[in-house]
């Protein structure tokens, strides 16, 4: 995948997971009592964040091209020396450069709160996986390598918070976190991808919640929403709060709606939401995301043989050609389409001086490209004179493409043999020496 590919990937990616968050906030939105009984289930959340990635991951599938340009032109190409500068996506490197740079440093800050977590010091309890912490940090539950629950010093009594861990430390949720936080960073924390992200935080601790209490009484339900609204709320004791890179029990969020939903599932015990409207949902996402990403396929290969005589086909080296030594009957064949001459102001040998050119033959012919830039398989399509086929193939193979995605089938060209000089006798005479 080229730069300019991968950055109209990511701009993709970012309007995309706008379009399904939005959609994802108005179809589980509610208020009042109704709070959270559409909310649905992290699967169908981490459904919708895959969904978000599908029509960049299908824009991105490789393509074989056909290009066919007939009617390619080019400039004169003159028996002089003649510079020629190489392009390069000066705009697009450096768009994705800076790009790359931003989500690395994200990803590091992310990376290295989730090394602190790794190395932080514990302290082992009578039961395998659940470990004590005087740090000041949340019940949390490590990733791998240690995959262990993580409980602060004075609540190993809380058989439900360490319940909640467990349910974490079951559905691999830690893992899962870090894989998202670092999607996130690489999206640069887009606003969709980053709502999603945040949902799918919401329901593992609405999961987490509902097996650490469906085994409680009304009042030890009571007690435990107690528990993490006046003992677990983040009050600014230990660093990263809700950015750590794991799932934590504590009431972390600003937002109060998820604080509500979070309290009223644990109070109410209240029932899964109805799958059928989010089954719906996905359906309709994962074809939007389909026709999207299949039509932005389409939409990129057509650009690619529309553009091609600028992208696909931009020649950063070309020899000069060089004139056969005769060509019997050629000022015949000029006479009848009529000899034009023309004054041109041309680079010559590094000047630039007005000279007089006569066009005297053109030669059409097609070519295969590789990726590395290589020009080979020459194929004459038409000449106005024989003469000049030869030395059309043998300067056509020398000349060099910038770098393709893949080969190119099939390009056509057009190349023009120009004689100049200072005067029109001087042309006379070039003319002369050829038709002999």
């Amino acid at each position: 995948m080229n730069r300019t590919m991968m950055i109209k990937a990511l701009i993709l990616i970012h309007l995309w997971s706008l379009v399904v968050a939005t959609g994802a906030w108005a179809l589980q939105r509610d208020s009042g009592p109704l709070v959270g009984t559409r909310f649905p289930a992290p699967r169908i959340w981490l459904s919708l964040i895959i969904l978000s990635l599908l029509p960049s991951i299908l824009s991105a599938l490789p393509v074989s091209a056909n290009v066919s340009l007939l009617n390619l032109e080019i400039f004169d190409t003159l028996p002089t020396s003649i510079a020629i500068k190489p392009t390069a996506g000066f705009s697009a490197f450096n768009y994705l450069t800076i790009y790359i740079i931003l989500a690395l440093l994200l990803m590091g800050r992310t990376i290295f709160l989730w090394a602190r977590l790794q190395f932080l010091s514990l302290t082992p309890s009578d039961e395998a996986d659940i470990f004590i912490t005087a740090s000041g940090l949340p019940p949390l539950t490590l990733s791998w390598p240690r995959q262990v629950v993580v409980i602060p010093d004075g609540l190993q009594a809380q058989a439900a918070l360490i319940q909640h861990e467990r349910a974490h430390l079951h559905h691999r949720d830690a893992e899962l976190t870090l894989l998202l936080l670092l999607l996130q960073d690489i999206m640069l924390r887009s606003p969709g991808i980053s709502y999603l992200v945040r949902q799918w935080r919401l329901s593992i601790e609405l999961r987490a919640d509902q097996a650490a209490t469906k085994m409680l009484t009304t009042s030890e339900r009571k007690d435990y929403a107690a528990l993490l609204l006046n003992g677990l709320r983040s009050n600014g004791n230990y660093a990263g709060g809700g950015a750590l890179p794991c799932p934590t029990a504590d009431l972390t969020s600003t937002r109060h709606r998820s604080v509500k939903m979070r309290l009223t599932n644990i109070i109410e015990n209240k029932p899964n939401p109805r799958k059928h409207r989010w089954s719906v949902a996905l359906l309709l996402t994962t074809l939007g995301a389909s026709m999207i990403g299949l039509m932005s396929t389409a939409t990129s290969s057509k650009n690619e043989v529309l553009n091609a005589k600028f992208d696909r086909v931009d020649y950063v080296k070309r020899t000069p050609l060089q004139m056969p030594a005769t060509c019997p009957g050629l000022i015949s064949v000029l006479k009848k389409g009529g000899i034009k001459v023309e004054e041109k102001e041309l680079m010559v040998n590094g000047r630039l001086v007005s000279q007089q050119t006569m066009n005297l033959g053109t030669v059409a012919l097609s070519h295969d490209v590789r990726r590395g830039g290589n020009i080979y398989n020459p194929h004459i399509v038409g000449s106005t004179h024989p003469c000049f086929e030869a030395e059309a193939k043998a300067a056509i193979v020398q000349w060099m493409t910038a770098p393709q995605e893949f080969e190119i089938k099939n390009v056509a060209v057009k190349l023009n043999f120009v004689i100049s000089g200072a005067t029109i006798d001087e042309l006379k005479q070039q003319l002369g020496n050829l038709d002999q």
